[in-house]
């Protein structure tokens, strides 16, 4: 019975260590697409994970609640912060910081949804 516990326990943490890299993987490419679109730059190719909470997703299933933090530039002189909220695997939304942008010669704030 202890071995049983021990077997179980062993594969939750496993699973969760898991998700947690998948989770960061699809976090990563979602910013850099996101930055291509925009024509800026994903800097140092990672994303870090600054929050996690277990909640309830949108059908009212747990599941894990992760913020992730990564860093842009529009030239190569200034850093400037996005974060990442997702669901589980699932994308939630994406917001940058404001930031100049050469096309409209002022800093704006960008926020999307998923």
């Amino acid at each position: 019975m202890e071995s049983l516990i021990i077997l179980i326990v062993l594969f939750l943490i496993g699973w969760f260590l898991w998700s947690a890299v998948r989770s960061k993987e699809i976090a990563c490419k979602i910013g850099m697409r996101h930055c291509e679109r925009l024509n800026i730059q994903f800097l140092d190719h990672t994303v870090e994970r600054v929050q996690l909470r277990l909640t309830r997703d949108h059908r009212k299933n747990p599941c894990w609640y992760r913020t992730y933090q990564f860093e842009f530039a529009t030239s190569g002189e200034h850093r400037y912060q996005g974060l990442i909220e997702m669901y589980g695997h699932h994308f939630k939304s994406i917001t940058l910081d404001p930031y100049p942008d050469s096309t409209l010669g002022e800093e704006h704030e960008r926020y999307i949804t998923g």
